[in-house]
């Protein structure tokens, strides 16, 4: 399994224009899950992201199919967003020899 996070931010007064577009985003793949979605407020909104990409061989349509999702919002001013894959500890350890 994959995990993807994405981390982005919008101006506040963009809150109700960015909450409407992330409700009618496109649909994910069914081997894309979204595991959680965190908001939080810093002045700006800021709001994280974990995707759960299933199927490792379909890693590369995957992530195109976020990077289309967010590509949706770029209409609203002030909006950002970067993707991060991540690992799991006992992967990254494993990556330096001690898993």
């Amino acid at each position: 399994m994959t995990y993807i996070v994405i981390m982005g931010s919008y101006p506040p007064h963009k809150a109700t224009e960015a909450g409407k577009a992330f409700l009618k985003a496109a649909k994910m793949p069914d081997y894309v899950k979204i595991e959680h979605v965190f908001i939080t407020s810093a002045g700006k909104y800021v709001f994280f992201v974990i995707y759960q990409i299933t199927d490792d061989s379909k890693y590369f349509e995957g992530v195109k199919a976020i990077v289309k999702r967010y590509a949706s919002y770029r209409e609203i001013e002030g909006y950002e967003y970067f993707i991060y894959p991540v690992l799991e500890a006992k992967d990254a350890l494993s990556l330096i020899g001690l898993a």
